[in-house]
């Protein structure tokens, strides 16, 4: 046997090839079609709705431990029948300075002196002939021992869609667009002023959506609305003058009893393990907080954040190239050794 020359076949290869990446993007493609809102919401105001001009949502003051029903009237826009779910929840503060009324958050602040959620008991599903429109009740239990302030929440109603209409199921991937409608819920037992009040928890190395951030962790410890909220924010290396990193938003609000993340972002920047300082000042409604807070960045926290961060480009790996290289030479130098000793015990 001789070994003249080794055919590869080139076109073969490079045909498999583009199948197989043409596969994966498939693959990792899929499209939806946006979801109509087929229903109306209306609420319909209890007398113990505070006579302030609110018609869009439930502002209510009642006394500790009273009870009282709330009912919404909904009504099927469609030609078919449709059913819409109904769950209530407790007001946060989202990481763009939001009010979320509609969701839940992971980590109720521990100064939250009530669930506005917990106090409200809903019906799971509501059923809707075309056209056709019903009133449902839910009813509203205030805690026995009475709290200064307000509890916000919301009504959350979001139509179920049907496993063959809305839900997109292409290359083993499941997409759902829903729309729902939210109804805001204030409560109190009276309706009284309160200083509002902003706490700085933490800063510490973090990301959001996969992008390098410096959070400050700011807390409203009390049971009130801070609204018109501006936050100035500056970051600077421990014993430096020059600012690294800043940032200024306005415009923000926090629900009661909440905290949120407030980010600071590094615009594509690396970690650097190291300490640093923050500056932070924030403004309400003729209200000034300010504080000045050291904190410190690890190596191994730094690395772990900056592998993850999307808009970072990796470095090219030299040595890890090299070692490849290094390893491909002794390779082809072994085969070429093995095939001319082959070569010569034949011709012996």
């Amino acid at each position: 046997m001789r070994i003249d020359k080794l055919r590869v076949p080139w076109k073969q290869l490079l045909g498999c090839f583009c199948l197989f990446l043409l596969f994966s993007i498939s693959a990792l493609t899929a499209y939806g079609e946006e979801s109509e809102l087929n229903f109306f919401v209306q609420p319909i105001l209890p007398e113990s709705q505070l006579d302030d001009g609110a018609s869009s949502y439930f502002d209510l003051n009642l006394a500790a431990g009273d009870s009282d029903t709330l009912e919404i009237e909904i009504q099927n826009s469609s030609d078919e029948e449709i059913a819409v779910t109904v769950s209530a929840h407790t007001a946060f503060t989202n990481v763009n300075g939001l009010v979320e009324y509609g969701k839940d958050a992971t980590d109720p602040d521990s100064t939250l002196p009530f669930a506005l959620d917990a106090l409200m008991t809903t019906p799971r599903e509501v059923n809707l002939e075309p056209m056709e429109k019903k009133t449902i009740s839910l009813t509203l239990t205030m805690p026995e021992e009475s709290f200064e302030g307000v509890l916000a929440g919301g009504i959350r109603l979001q139509e179920v869609l049907p496993e063959d209409g809305e839900n997109s199921h292409e290359e083993g991937i499941a997409i759902t667009n829903a729309f729902s409608y939210v109804l805001g819920v204030v409560v109190s037992n009276q309706r009284t002023k309160i200083d509002p009040e902003l706490d700085l928890l933490d800063v510490f190395a973090n990301q959001v959506n996969y992008r390098n951030v410096i959070s400050a962790t700011l807390q409203n410890p009390v049971s009130t609305y801070i609204n018109q909220l501006t936050v100035n924010a500056t970051i600077r290396e421990e014993g430096a003058e020059d600012i690294l990193y800043e940032t200024s938003r306005s415009d923000m609000q926090m629900a009661p009893n909440s905290q949120f993340d407030f980010p600071i972002y590094l615009n594509g920047e690396s970690f650097r393990s190291g300490t640093y300082v923050l500056k932070l000042t924030a403004y309400s409604e003729g209200q000034e907080w300010s504080w000045e807070e050291t904190f410190t960045i690890e190596a191994n926290q730094a690395r772990a954040l900056n592998r993850a961060d999307v808009t970072i480009d990796s470095p090219i790996n030299w040595w890890m190239i090299g070692m490849l290289a290094l390893l491909s030479i002794l390779a082809i130098a072994s085969l070429g050794f093995y095939l001319k000793k082959s070569k010569t015990q034949r011709n012996r």
